[in-house]
């Protein structure tokens, strides 16, 4: 069986009328610390139509890395849209203790080098 290097859930939650808050949760399996990971929210209809982009930094430069096997979470407050769409992160940049490369990660293909 194989295992995804890292995990990324996705849960909004309605604030009120004009309001949801998307937490974005990232599980480390990679067995690297990561120093830095940032990504997108994208906002999707059911069409498959990106209306929004939102830029989301989960690991910053003033904050400590994320070990193997610990987990991290970031959220941020958006509009509420009628109908109600998807929510998805997509990872952008990540960086690894020890390792000068950047890299971004896709779920089929895991990790791949970018710089």
């Amino acid at each position: 069986m194989f295992s995804q290097p890292i995990k990324i859930d996705v849960r909004p939650r309605i604030v009120d009328d004009k309001t949801v808050s998307i937490v974005v949760q990232i599980d480390n399996k990679s067995r690297r610390s990561i120093n830095h990971l940032e990504g997108f929210i994208n906002v999707v209809t059911d069409d498959g139509n990106v209306l929004k982009e939102k830029r989301l930094i989960i690991i910053g430069p003033n904050d400590p890395a994320l070990q193997n096997e610990m987990t991290v979470s970031r959220s941020i407050t958006l509009n509420l849209i009628d109908p109600f769409p998807a929510y998805k992160f997509n990872v952008s940049k990540i960086t690894f203790s020890g390792d000068y490369r950047v890299y971004t990660f896709h779920p089929e293909i895991g990790f791949y080098r970018v710089d």
